[in-house]
Protein backbone atom coordinates (compact mmCIF):
# COMPACT_ATOMS: atom_id res chain seq x y z
CA UNK A 1 0.00 0.00 0.00
CA UNK A 2 2.86 2.39 0.74
CA UNK A 3 4.36 1.86 -2.70
CA UNK A 4 0.92 2.57 -4.22
CA UNK A 5 0.77 5.87 -2.29
CA UNK A 6 4.26 6.78 -3.51
CA UNK A 7 3.28 6.01 -7.12
CA UNK A 8 0.17 8.18 -6.78
CA UNK A 9 2.27 11.02 -5.38
CA UNK A 10 4.62 10.76 -8.37
CA UNK A 11 1.58 10.81 -10.68
CA UNK A 12 0.35 13.96 -8.97
CA UNK A 13 3.78 15.54 -9.32
CA UNK A 14 3.76 14.69 -13.03
CA UNK A 15 0.31 16.26 -13.43
CA UNK A 16 1.45 19.39 -11.56
CA UNK A 17 4.63 19.65 -13.65
CA UNK A 18 2.59 19.48 -16.87
CA UNK A 19 0.20 22.21 -15.80
CA UNK A 20 1.19 25.69 -17.06
CA UNK A 21 -0.20 27.47 -13.98
CA UNK A 22 1.39 25.28 -11.33
CA UNK A 23 4.94 25.00 -10.04
CA UNK A 24 6.13 21.65 -8.74
CA UNK A 25 8.28 22.28 -5.68
CA UNK A 26 9.07 18.82 -4.25
CA UNK A 27 8.07 15.20 -4.55
CA UNK A 28 9.35 12.77 -1.94
CA UNK A 29 7.84 9.47 -0.80
CA UNK A 30 4.06 10.07 -0.78
CA UNK A 31 4.27 13.88 -0.53
CA UNK A 32 4.05 16.38 -3.37
CA UNK A 33 4.35 20.12 -2.82
CA UNK A 34 3.41 22.74 -5.36
CA UNK A 35 2.01 26.21 -5.72
CA UNK A 36 -0.26 28.12 -8.05
CA UNK A 37 1.63 30.62 -10.20
CA UNK A 38 -0.38 32.61 -12.77
CA UNK A 39 1.09 32.13 -16.23
CA UNK A 40 1.97 35.80 -16.57
CA UNK A 41 4.13 35.58 -13.41
CA UNK A 42 6.30 32.66 -14.57
CA UNK A 43 9.02 35.03 -15.79
CA UNK A 44 8.76 37.24 -12.69
CA UNK A 45 9.20 34.66 -9.96
CA UNK A 46 11.79 35.85 -7.49
CA UNK A 47 10.62 39.48 -7.56
CA UNK A 48 9.73 40.44 -3.98
CA UNK A 49 6.26 41.82 -4.78
CA UNK A 50 5.37 38.83 -6.93
CA UNK A 51 6.54 36.35 -4.28
CA UNK A 52 4.50 38.15 -1.61
CA UNK A 53 1.42 37.95 -3.82
CA UNK A 54 2.06 34.26 -4.55
CA UNK A 55 2.28 33.52 -0.82
CA UNK A 56 -1.00 35.36 -0.13
CA UNK A 57 -2.61 33.74 -3.15
CA UNK A 58 -1.60 30.22 -2.16
CA UNK A 59 -2.67 30.73 1.47
CA UNK A 60 -6.09 31.76 0.19
CA UNK A 61 -6.09 28.87 -2.26
CA UNK A 62 -5.46 26.37 0.52
CA UNK A 63 -8.31 27.82 2.55
CA UNK A 64 -10.71 27.76 -0.42
CA UNK A 65 -9.82 24.16 -1.33
CA UNK A 66 -10.22 22.96 2.25
CA UNK A 67 -13.55 24.75 2.67
CA UNK A 68 -14.78 23.41 -0.68
CA UNK A 69 -14.44 19.83 0.51
CA UNK A 70 -13.44 18.38 -2.87
CA UNK A 71 -9.87 17.63 -1.77
CA UNK A 72 -7.68 17.98 1.28
CA UNK A 73 -4.25 19.49 1.05
CA UNK A 74 -2.20 21.10 3.77
CA UNK A 75 0.66 23.55 3.56
CA UNK A 76 4.40 23.77 3.95
CA UNK A 77 7.03 26.43 3.64
CA UNK A 78 9.82 25.35 1.30
CA UNK A 79 12.77 27.64 0.67
CA UNK A 80 10.81 30.48 2.27
CA UNK A 81 7.80 30.05 -0.03
CA UNK A 82 4.29 29.03 1.03
CA UNK A 83 3.24 25.92 -0.90
CA UNK A 84 0.42 23.42 -0.97
CA UNK A 85 1.27 19.97 0.37
CA UNK A 86 -0.51 16.81 -0.73
CA UNK A 87 0.29 13.70 1.30
CA UNK A 88 -1.18 10.53 -0.17
CA UNK A 89 -2.00 8.10 2.64
CA UNK A 90 -5.62 7.08 2.07
CA UNK A 91 -5.91 3.59 0.61
CA UNK A 92 -9.05 4.75 -1.22
CA UNK A 93 -7.07 7.32 -3.26
CA UNK A 94 -6.96 6.57 -6.97
CA UNK A 95 -5.17 8.00 -9.98
CA UNK A 96 -8.21 10.05 -10.98
CA UNK A 97 -8.24 11.63 -7.50
CA UNK A 98 -4.63 12.81 -7.61
CA UNK A 99 -4.96 14.03 -11.20
CA UNK A 100 -8.01 16.08 -10.20
CA UNK A 101 -6.16 18.07 -7.53
CA UNK A 102 -3.96 20.09 -9.93
CA UNK A 103 -6.98 20.90 -12.10
CA UNK A 104 -8.91 22.03 -9.01
CA UNK A 105 -5.97 24.08 -7.69
CA UNK A 106 -5.53 25.87 -11.01
CA UNK A 107 -9.24 26.62 -11.41
CA UNK A 108 -9.60 28.00 -7.89
CA UNK A 109 -6.22 29.74 -8.06
CA UNK A 110 -7.22 31.53 -11.26
CA UNK A 111 -10.40 32.85 -9.64
CA UNK A 112 -8.57 33.93 -6.50
CA UNK A 113 -5.85 35.69 -8.47
CA UNK A 114 -8.54 37.74 -10.23
CA UNK A 115 -9.92 38.72 -6.81
CA UNK A 116 -6.68 39.33 -4.93
CA UNK A 117 -4.11 40.64 -7.41
CA UNK A 118 -2.96 44.16 -6.51
CA UNK A 119 -3.32 46.64 -9.37
CA UNK A 120 0.40 47.46 -9.12
CA UNK A 121 1.39 43.96 -10.23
Amino acid sequence: MISDDMALSRAMADAVARHPELQLVTQELSITTFRYVPADFKDRMGEAAVERHLDVLNRSLLDRIQRGGDAFVSNAVVNGRYVLRACIVNFHSRLADVEAVPVLAARVGRALDAELRPAAL
